[in-house]
């Protein structure tokens, strides 16, 4: 039966406020199983990010869709609504429609996994402000085109075939990524007369990459420019060394923890700054302890140790932050 459920119905009964409940979870299967296809392909190799222990890849997708299907206060679905009422051509055939929820899944997604690797990932997000600092300086605009962010030279450009895609950006050799001034115009000028591409560069594969070459004399200033002796290896085991001070300090010294809660808890940090350098840690915080503690029951993380694992953790990212700003 869900077979014989044609999409483009579906969205005008949403435009003309008639929707009903079996719709809508047709809709919502439709969107969920695009937008799990999505992660796990797109976003592969960030698995640690998006996967923690209990959660599921569905579990993520949902999330990643939810804001699509927010409602008004006379319950209708504003968002979709308004898309499919202002999309240019008009959606009149049911290839349309799929083309149509496809774009707007992938757009929810992208936007959901930017918000996921600010979280996780401070070198991402201050990657992320420096790079967003050059596209406004040097009058670049982002463009949401099939669902992904991409840097573009202006607002008038409107091709869309053939996009560079992450694994473009990861093949491009390392010159091109030495300042950060000019690692956009670069980019640009290479895709257009190099490469069959149109001239756009996707924002989030470009912010990765960066971080991939583990920051090797980069700057992370907003302003950002290129400084020697300044790279991520160094400015994360400063600010690791500093959090094992404040854990032995805090809790060992004054007899709050024993030496083998304290020597279990430094063991599961350390693996949490591994996995910030190599692409963001797994939102299951309690994963990095409970594997160096495992005959504990996730009750007894959570009634003696969740506070002062999660303290710990908010200090090595406040650390990470201030061994950033040192940096520039």
């Amino acid at each position: 039966m869900k077979k014989q459920t044609f999409l483009l119905n579906i969205l005008h009964s949403i435009k003309n406020k008639e929707v009903s409940r079996s719709e809508i979870n047709n809709l919502i299967e439709r969107a969920q199983n695009y937008a799990c296809t999505y992660l796990k392909y797109r976003y592969k190799n960030l698995h640690k990010v998006f996967l923690a222990e209990d959660v599921t890849l569905d579990e993520l997708a949902i999330e990643a869709i939810a804001p699509l299907f927010e409602r008004d206060g006379n319950g209708m679905f504003v968002k979709l609504k308004s898309a499919f009422e202002n999309w240019k051509p008009p959606i009149e055939t049911e290839e349309k429609a799929q083309f149509f929820l496809n774009r707007m899944v992938a757009k929810s997604v992208e936007k959901y996994v930017s918000e996921l690797l600010r979280d996780s990932d401070p070198f991402f997000s201050k990657i992320l402000d420096s790079v967003n600092y050059q596209i406004e300086k040097q009058g670049y605009k982002k463009k949401q085109i099939l669902g992904t962010t991409y840097i573009i030279e202006n607002e008038d450009q409107k091709r869309i075939s053939c996009l560079p895609d992450n694994q473009f950006i990861n093949d491009l050799p390392s010159d091109f990524f030495q300042e950060m001034n000019s690692i956009i115009p670069k980019l640009l000028n290479h895709i257009k007369a190099d490469t069959d591409y149109e001239a756009a560069i996707p924002l989030n594969a470009l912010i990765l990459r960066i971080k991939k070459m583990s920051a090797s004399n980069f700057s992370f200033s907003d302003r950002v420019e290129f400084a020697s002796g300044v790279n991520l290896d160094s400015m994360l085991n400063e600010a690791l060394r500093n959090t094992v001070e404040k854990l032995r300090g805090s809790y060992s010294d004054n007899g709050k923890l024993s030496s083998a809660e304290i020597c279990g808890i430094e063991k599961a940090i350390r693996n949490i700054a591994v996995d910030i350098k190599d692409g963001g840690i797994n939102p299951g915080l309690h994963k990095y302890f409970l594997e160096q503690f495992p005959l504990l029951t996730f009750n007894d993380y959570e009634n003696k140790y969740q506070n002062i694992f999660e303290y710990l953790f908010k200090f090595l990212k406040k650390e990470i932050v201030d061994q950033i700003k040192e940096g520039i």
